[in-house]
């Protein structure tokens, strides 16, 4: 078909159904000859699909290169185009429209399959098959074919309405032949599948017939049968991807637009040489393999890309849009598992929310590399001192404590809660010692009497540390024996300060032996030597836990 004839032809198209469009001219595509196999193992018959009622020669290359060969590798096939109504009044003339505007140009530009040498007035749609009766048209045509070519090792492809009429072969097959039963060598290649169990516009709402248009929702195709198929899915066609959620009403408009912009496009994808490697492979059940193809766009935003809308100014809102027409499917669902439409969708509130903001911040990097600013980063949560109320790590005195009582800021302690320090604050507890605990010179341990040099050590906290802090006993009627342990200064690390960085110990002023009680940290009882005085360095960084691992008794 010429340029002009096919320029012509769409122009009265467009006029006989009332739509006015502007429609590119694509180049002629040079028609590829059907390679012969000098050893013929199989035959396959290609259907076509609404508005393509024959396939031509560079269609059925196309789908023996990108379908059938890698799936039926090493076989010697024959490929024949069988010629089908394809039509669904009174669709039929819009989907030409669509296709060429929109569409695939190898198929329906000019000398494409989809505009077949018929005068306009049938290319209209308006004089055609309902989607049902040509469903049975179809269905008398490829029995027909499949006579003519031994009803035995074959590979029937289809596509859109194609699919449907293989899908009705293939139920009247099961019923003839079921298991147990010697069955003929017939395999099937289906694409934009409306029978898909889980995704199929007919098997979202099994049973549902529309009168006006005369179509039948057949349900889900049989996967229990002595017949092997493969199934190929793009996301977003409606055909074979319908939102799960119908009250999604942004899946749905999204799903709409999917039938002029992928749909349209049914060679767009291809399965690779080793299907079982091919990360769209979902798995297979029964007799039938799954392939998914996602799509890179959504086809809510492909009006805005043909209008010439640049890219980048799509990709603020396109994440946060996809993450919301994703609510409309569950993809935890596995394609073979038949699932009608359902209503409310059994959400995670905390996923969704997380999904929306994870989208959001997506859009808002995409916004700000569109204006050249450095994308966003995320915030980090705040550095704390405090530990959680059920890890409060204490320094003590005593490895039993009778009883504790609170004391004013600045009264000597020896039990420290380091919960406090969060707030720059030293709020502390004194446990009553003994008489019985006397330290000698040699088994003093490390002390935390010094508060005041520690707090100027410590950047963070030096004001609110009260000016002196000592250690104080009371006397008890209590002994409590203590455990020596091997000598280890023993500073906690929450306060900045490092092993060697021990504040000098302070000699009462009375001149007699420097008693001190065990300071404990996490529950490790240290002694030790008096320490030598150590230079003080401020550091500011995230608290680091006081440990437990030590015995004290």
């Amino acid at each position: 078909m010429s340029a002009a004839k096919f320029i012509g032809r769409i122009g009265a198209l467009a006029i006989t159904l009332g739509v006015g469009m502007t429609v590119a001219t694509a180049p002629a595509v040079a028609l590829a000859e059907p390679s012969e196999s000098a050893s013929v193992d199989s035959t396959a018959l290609i259907l076509g699909f609404v508005s393509v009622p024959t396939p031509d020669d560079a269609l059925v290359e196309s789908v023996k290169n990108q379908f059938i060969e890698p799936t039926h590798p090493g076989q010697g096939i024959n490929y024949v185009a069988v010629t089908t109504p394809e039509e669904w009044w009174p669709i039929t003339g819009v989907a030409r429209l669509a296709g060429s505007a929109v569409g695939s140009p190898s198929i329906w530009g000019p000398g494409g399959p989809g505009w077949p040498d018929e005068p306009w007035w049938k290319l209209s749609g308006l004089y055609d098959h309902t989607w049902d009766q040509s469903v049975q048209a179809g269905l008398a045509d490829l029995e027909t074919a499949m006579a003519a070519h031994g009803n035995d090792h074959l590979v029937i492809y289809g596509y859109s309405q194609g699919a449907t009429i293989a899908n009705t072969e293939k139920r009247k097959l099961a019923e003839q032949y079921p298991a147990g039963t010697e069955a003929p060598d017939i395999d099937f290649v289906l694409g934009g599948d409306g029978n898909l169990p889980n995704g199929g516009l007919f098997a979202r709402f099994p049973g549902v017939h529309i009168p006006i248009i005369d179509t039948s929702f057949n349900g889900p195709e049989p996967t229990n049968t002595q017949f092997d198929t493969v199934v190929i899915t793009r996301q977003y066609d409606p055909f074979s991807d319908f939102p799960l959620y119908p009250l999604n009403l942004v899946a749905d408009l999204n799903a709409v637009l999917g039938g002029a912009y992928v749909h349209t496009h049914p060679l767009d994808v291809s399965v690779p040489a080793d299907p079982s490697t091919s990360p769209a492979y979902q798995g297979t059940d029964g007799d039938t393999s799954y392939y998914f193809f996602q799509t890179q766009h959504l086809p809510l935003f492909d009006p805005l890309r043909t209008l010439g809308v640049p890219e980048p100014l799509i990709d603020v809102v396109e994440p946060f849009f996809r993450a919301i027409v994703e609510l409309g499917y569950d993809r935890t669902i596995p394609p073979w598992e038949p699932t009608p439409a359902r209503l409310i969708p059994l959400l995670n509130p905390a996923k969704v929310t997380a999904d929306l903001v994870g989208a959001a911040g997506e859009g808002i990097n995409n916004a700000a590399a569109l204006v050249g600013s450095p994308p966003s980063s995320s915030t980090a949560a705040p550095i704390t001192l405090a530990a959680p109320a059920a890890q409060t790590d204490q320094v003590t005195s005593t490895v039993q404590a009778s009883e504790t009582r609170q004391l004013p800021r600045g009264t000597a302690t020896s039990t420290m809660d380091l919960t406090e320090t969060a707030r720059a604050d030293v709020s502390s507890q004194v446990t009553p010692a003994t008489p019985a605990q006397t330290v000698t010179e040699n088994q003093q341990p490390t002390s935390l009497k010094n508060a005041s040099e520690t707090a100027k050590a410590t950047s963070t906290t030096a004001s609110a540390v009260a000016p002196s802090i000592t250690a104080t006993q009371e006397p008890s009627t209590r002994a409590t024996t203590l455990k020596p342990a091997k000598p280890r200064p023993v500073v906690p690390a929450a306060l900045g300060m490092s092993d060697t960085q021990l504040p000098e110990k302070p000699h009462r002023g009375d001149g007699a032996t420097p008693t001190t009680s065990t300071a404990a940290v996490g529950g490790e009882a240290a002694t030790g030597e008096t320490s030598s005085p150590a230079s003080s360095s401020a550091s500011s960084s995230s608290p680091a836990a006081v440990g437990n691992d030590a015995d004290a008794s």
